[in-house]
């Protein structure tokens, strides 16, 4: 069937005009049969190129349009509306690049043109096979499900909820703020963690559209950008969040108690109990592995003891299913352990402690009241902070966790404030500094806080032993020398590592991760909060290693990814550049599903069936399907073939 083409040059200023012989283009557009004209403009994508074009597809009748210009990734856009405006399919178009692909990169003029030339040929050819695509729509979930509620999980909860949007936070935890509520000091200038997280923590409790679920778990999501139904699991926490206003008064009455999660059991609880002081929601929870009464005895001791009647020994888990249109996982960082490396002496020799535990002896709620003291009740004398510990190494990771180095010198100014007599050691093989605040505080610990710093020759290149009570510290410096020194207490700075639970959790979500064991960008450079499957987000120090303001920042960029996707009532529009089966020829084989890479083939009756909404038209299932039952739109065999036709002359 005959077709009136039109074909459109752009001079793109110099760009192209200079590089090429425009008038042998026109004459090698004009050649074609269906090629009924063939024309120049300064530049096209300028409003007055733009109304040219517009206008001479009304008055020529064309049913399809060739641009010869540049990249098709800077104007295909642009000038699809002018067709659309223009009264014809937007997909009724080709765009031939002849600026990147032949103006900007071959010098001589001639092997410019000649480039210019075969490339307009398989553009021409190529569009006469373009079929018109029709843009679908489906019903959609505007609602958030956001996967644990430290600082990046918060912060992505706040900026997404608004009027007709539900976010439901959950987190597996008795209470939300993650590790950074925990902590006594923030760096660089030792502000009050508790005092900086508080308001967030209070609006996200009270917040209208937003549902914060603790003690809660995800099963399950099943689904697809704007349709997802997620399975969370909440466990009881056998104390009634309306009535309790954590007052405390089970938790004196209560005859258990039990190693803390702190210091080796150092900080002990109760069975019932608050995970820390300033711990929101304020709420008691009952520990069932060591409650008197969940191991088959009679204490009623909080029950009675209770002065609002709150306790709730019936309570049982729940299972719930949330409908939403979108999930970010935000579920933080572990610490390596470094009972794995025997250099450090973690585990055997006294007094070794790490980084995190360190934070916990500081805190005025810790074990100590926030004093720093030996496991002897002693002040230290002499202390040690041991650099990249887990960190930098083939061993065990490669990477840099890039918030260590500053922790470490915050640690060291807290130890100077409170033991102002005590010697200070860091041992380190490089400083990472990072951020516009980090060298001014560096400068500061450097210049009051009275501390050495011993260069080691690699990370690791430390062993860490116990000699007459005392610690002993032997690294090798920047020289290569072995050097030792004696301390009373040692603290590890570990590496930053992905979450214990994270391949579970990739499983659930159906979710890449990465070499590091982080969950996998779907483009680390432009889109680092998006995974590979649409309508998944993620923030935080789920995607790798970070800082507050880092977090902070990747909860805004998750919330405005999907915001600019999800608007409430209105409905999501589908990508028309989608795959479809020939069920007549499908054989039923199955190998298409194994190579999809979004899970967007299932298998039906005697074949398999495409799903719009989750297939991106990459084309790989028609690629392997040995029938070519598969055809993937705007890019079917037969439109591909007659570009190659073209470009071979």
């Amino acid at each position: 069937m005959s077709q009136n083409i039109g074909v459109y040059i752009c001079e793109c200023g110099p760009n192209i005009k200079d590089a090429v012989d425009m008038a042998e283009l026109l004459e090698e557009a004009k050649g074609h049969k269906d090629v009924v004209l063939a024309r120049s403009f300064g530049f096209l994508c300028a409003p007055d190129g733009k109304e040219f074009l517009k206008e001479d597809i009304k008055i020529h009748n064309l049913s399809r349009v060739v641009i010869a210009g540049c990249s098709p990734k800077e104007n295909e856009h642009t000038f699809q509306e002018v067709l659309k405006s223009a009264g014809i399919n937007p997909f009724l178009l080709q765009v031939a690049n002849i600026r990147e692909q032949c103006a900007w990169v071959i010098n001589e003029k001639p092997d410019a043109t000649e480039k210019a030339r075969e490339l307009l040929r398989g553009a021409i050819n190529r569009v006469s096979l373009h079929e018109p695509l029709h843009i679908k729509t489906i019903c959609c979930c505007a609602d958030v499900l956001v996967v644990g509620a430290g600082v990046a999980g918060i912060s992505t909860a706040l900026a997404v909820a608004r009027k007709h949007r539900k976010v439901y936070l959950v987190e597996k935890e008795p209470c939300i703020g993650g590790k950074v509520a925990e902590h006594e000091d923030l760096y660089p200038d030792m502000a009050c963690a508790s005092c900086v997280m508080e308001s967030q923590l209070d609006e996200v409790l009270h917040h209208e559209n937003i549902e914060v679920l603790t003690l809660t778990e995800l099963m399950e999501v099943k689904g697809f950008l704007g349709n997802f139904v997620a399975g969370v699991r909440q466990k009881a926490r056998f104390v009634d969040m309306d009535a309790c206003i954590g007052c405390g008064a089970c938790f004196e009455v209560c005859p258990v108690a039990v190693p803390g999660p702190f210091m080796a059991g150092v900080a002990r609880r109760k069975a019932i109990h608050v995970p820390y002081a300033g711990a929101l929601p304020n709420v008691a929870r009952i520990d069932e592995d060591h409650c008197l009464r969940f191991q088959g005895k009679s204490c009623r001791a909080c029950l009675e003891g209770c002065p609002f009647g709150a306790i709730r020994y019936e309570e049982t888990e729940g299972i719930r299913e949330l409908k939403v249109g979108a999930v970010v996982v935000a579920t933080g960082f572990g610490s390596f352990n470094p009972q794995k490396d025997d250099r450090y002496g973690y585990g055997k020799v006294g007094n070794v402690i790490t980084s995190l535990e360190f934070e916990q002896l500081v805190n005025s709620t810790g074990p100590t009241e926030g004093k720093i003291l030996l496991a002897d009740g002693r002040p230290p004398r002499n202390i040690a902070f041991i650099h990249c510990v887990g960190s930098r190494t083939e061993k065990f990771n490669e990477y840099c966790s890039g918030v260590c180095c500053l922790y470490t010198l915050k640690h060291a100014h807290q130890a100077r404030m409170q033991l102002p007599e005590a010697g200070i050691c860091q041992f380190y093989s490089d400083l990472c500094l990072s951020g516009k605040d980090a060298q001014g505080f560096y400068r500061k610990v450097l210049a009051e806080d009275r501390i050495e710093f011993f260069r080691m020759q690699q990370p690791g290149a430390i062993e860490i032993g116990n000699e007459s009570g005392r610690i002993m510290v032997t690294h090798t410096d920047s020289w290569g020398k072995g050097k030792q020194k004696e301390f009373d207490m040692v603290v590890l700075a570990t590496a930053m590592e992905a979450h214990g639970g994270i391949e579970g959790m990739a499983r659930t979500l159906d979710v890449k991760l990465g070499k590091d064991g982080f969950f996998q960008e779907a483009d680390a450079r432009l889109d680092p909060v998006s995974t590979v499957r649409e309508g998944i987000f993620m923030a935080g120090c789920a995607q790798g290693p970070k800082d507050i303001p880092s977090s902070v920042s990747q909860g805004y960029a998750a919330a405005g990814r999907i915001m600019g996707k999800l608007e409430p009532g209105e409905p999501l529009e589908l990508a028309p550049m989608a795959c479809e089966v020939n069920p007549e020829i499908c054989s039923g084989c199955l190998v298409c599903i194994d190579q999809c890479a979004f899970k967007a083939i299932d298998m039906v009756d005697h074949g398999v069936s495409i799903n719009e909404a989750l297939c991106r038209g990459c084309g790989v299932c028609a690629a392997s399907c040995p029938v070519g039952a598969i055809n993937a739109r705007h890019f079917s065999n037969g439109a591909i073939f007659s570009e190659l036709r073209g470009l071979m002359g």
